[in-house]
């Protein structure tokens, strides 16, 4: 495995001392906030969902107390559906009580066609004061929740507790790493780093959809939840085991692309503070047959500023921590790779996406030099 060494040009303090407290601190606050959505708003919600599974169909002569605990049931006719979608999955639905009175429901997104027709006679289930679920069909032997089901209560407290909580580790290894570990390795964005932020991300954006998405119970949730996010954890080792042995070299091998066509793309001379106010001049390179020059113009047709003609590549590699402006040439794409040149004793570096490089390679052959515009 090859050991990276000491950079140099890290942030100043002041720099790497808001890279940390930012993250960390939003981290900890993240996490925070959802420790409290998961022991008050869920806890709740899955207390209303015990009480609800628990309950029994209403005896005559109970109080309107008693009846808001248990399960009361009226006769009603279907007036009008509304559906969405090719299965004609049920949104909306409006009924007539037995006694006249109108009712606006909201049906849950199951995901499974309920058909309930216009016309029908259905039975409204009430609990705690509202209409929790609808039983039609054949002597009232399907039951269709509406969006006040209680045992979904918990989705979306759920979806954003977990969220967060599970979101704000990754900001806090974000921040530790940028104060901590980061001044360790060559590269600016090594796998030391990627595997266990991606994987954390991952796992944070999975849990909530879960949830929220295939409309679960809070312990199906929890079920699939945990498989999606231990099968997340098990390719992260085995991706952390196989660049651990194979080792990340700091010379990256690209096979050049050429052809008759001219193409623009983002790219960053590192270093270069030519532009007005000591901002980088240009955004952009133009690649093309007898054509390499830098530009800031988005279509690349005006001003065109050539690479020098005896520009020679010396070889591609990583984005290093030491590089000039590597947090700018950072934002062009995760993983975006410097094409290391040198024009006689001066050396350039030009940071491109990494789907880009081999067209850069192709009109930087070191036997080549490109012919300036």
């Amino acid at each position: 495995m090859t050991t990276e060494e000491e950079p140099s040009g890290r942030p100043d303090g002041r720099v790497r001392w808001k890279q940390t407290v930012l993250p960390i601190g939003l981290g900890g606050i993240a996490m925070l906030i959802g420790v409290f959505l998961l022991l008050v708003p869920v806890r709740s919600a899955d207390a209303a969902a015990r009480a609800f599974a628990a309950a029994q169909p209403c005896a005559p002569g109970l109080t309107p107390r008693q009846q808001a605990q248990c399960l009361s049931s009226v006769p009603a006719t279907v007036e009008r559906v509304r559906t969405t979608g090719r299965r004609a999955q049920v949104t909306h639905i409006d009924a007539a009580r037995g006694d006249g009175t109108k009712q606006h429901l909201d049906m849950q997104w199951t995901g499974i066609e309920q058909l309930v027709a216009q016309g029908e006679q259905v039975r409204l289930v009430s609990w705690r004061g509202e209409v929790r679920s609808i039983a039609h069909g054949a002597r009232f032997s399907r039951s269709t929740f509406t969006d006040r089901n209680p045992y979904t209560a918990y989705a979306v407290p759920f979806a954003w507790g977990a969220g967060l909580l599970l979101g704000g580790p990754v900001m806090v290894w974000i921040g530790c790493w940028q104060r901590w570990l980061s001044g360790r390795y060559r590269r600016a964005a090594p796998w030391q780093f990627m595997v266990p932020a991606v994987a954390g991300a991952l796992v944070a954006v999975h849990v909530p959809v879960t949830a929220v998405a295939l409309n679960l119970r809070i312990e199906e949730a929890l079920r699939w939840s945990g498989i999606g996010a231990a099968l997340i954890v098990l390719v992260a080792g085995a991706v952390s085991l196989y660049k651990a042995l194979r080792g990340e070299p700091d010379t990256i091998e690209v096979a050049p692309r050429r052809d008759d066509k001219q193409r623009v793309f983002g790219a960053l001379l590192l270093g270069d503070r030519s532009g007005p106010g000591g901002t980088h001049a240009h955004s952009r390179l133009v690649v093309g047959p007898g054509v390499l020059a830098f530009t800031d113009d988005p279509a690349g047709a005006f001003r065109r500023k050539p690479l020098p003609a005896a520009l020679v590549l010396e070889r591609v590699r990583p984005l290093f921590a030491s590089d000039p402006d590597q947090t700018a040439a950072s934002e062009l794409g995760i993983g975006c790779l410097v094409a290391q040149c040198r024009d006689g004793e001066r050396e350039l570096l030009i940071a491109v996406r990494r789907k880009d490089m081999p067209w850069l390679v192709g009109a930087l052959a070191p036997a080549e030099p490109v012919d300036a515009v």
